[in-house]
């Protein structure tokens, strides 16, 4: 997948963010059937998302290595989660 991403605004990976706000929207839909503790763990994830968007677009080109772990930790955080929301009847 890394291979695969392509580098803009300072080494953000775009297309990790565009697969991040995928699978967020995902959630979104799906979360209302879940149980109490996949909605909290989503509750907890929605500012992290949010903060995420904002500090893309104000890093611009200065964005770097801390942005990229951000992606990396809420990317990692949301694939679990839904991972977890699939399996559930």
């Amino acid at each position: 997948l890394h291979a695969a991403l392509h580098q803009t605004k300072g080494g953000v990976a775009m297309a990790e963010w565009d697969d991040i706000r995928r699978v967020a929207d995902e959630l979104q839909l799906k979360i209302h059937l879940a149980g109490m503790d996949a909605r909290d763990r989503w509750h907890a994830l929605e500012p992290r998302l949010a903060e995420l968007q904002r500090a893309i677009a104000r890093a611009g080109q200065r964005a770097g290595d801390a942005i990229d772990r951000e992606l990396s930790s809420v990317g990692a955080a949301l694939r679990r989660l839904r991972d977890d929301v699939a399996e559930k009847p």
